[in-house]
């Protein structure tokens, strides 16, 4: 009668490695993070071209708060912060989805998911919250709704970057 076998266990460092790898949610959220803080700094400036610095950022709030939000030209503690949340949980979705579609970062497919998930999100934008009265698609032009989701989607490219060096760094220690 032989002694029965036992499998062998994952060394501590391949347990720690695993432990420390973020979740497409950690990376998604990391992309989405950088791609809302380019959305949000282009909205401030396309609002303080028409000196109404956060007029579109307020705008966002539209979705949230309703007519609430539509005429709100400077800073309400309630209305930009809600302006605030829907840009950070939107780029967050947007960045756990183009993490889901490029689960690896190589740039064609990291290229190919942002601008594929920015462009769906302009084309409903253009055409399903265009029929809305209020919010970003009564405040901004098409050419500005263009750049706004351009730089999402290059920001997005660059948020990935950043979510994928963590994971490379963290399995070289």
């Amino acid at each position: 009668m032989s002694a029965p076998w036992i499998a062998p266990s994952s060394t501590s460092s391949e347990r720690d490695v695993r432990r420390r790898a973020p979740s497409v949610v950690g990376r998604g959220l990391a992309a989405g993070l950088v791609a809302a803080a380019a959305v949000t700094g282009l909205l401030i400036g396309i609002g303080r071209r028409a000196s109404t610095a956060l007029r579109p950022l307020n705008a966002t709030a539209y979705s949230l708060l309703g007519t609430r939000a539509d005429d709100v030209w400077g800073f309400d503690p309630i209305v930009t912060t809600a302006g605030v949340v829907v840009v950070l949980v939107v780029s967050a979705l947007a960045g756990m989805l183009v993490v889901r579609l490029a689960p690896s970062f190589r740039t064609t497919r990291a290229l190919v998911a942002a601008a594929g998930v920015a462009l769906i999100g302009y084309l409903l934008h253009a055409h399903l919250a265009a029929r809305i009265d209020g919010g970003l698609s009564a405040l901004l032009s098409l050419g500005e709704l263009r750049a706004l989701y351009l730089i999402g989607a290059l920001a997005l490219v660059l948020g990935m970057r950043v979510a994928f060096s963590s994971v490379a760094s963290a399995g070289r220690d």
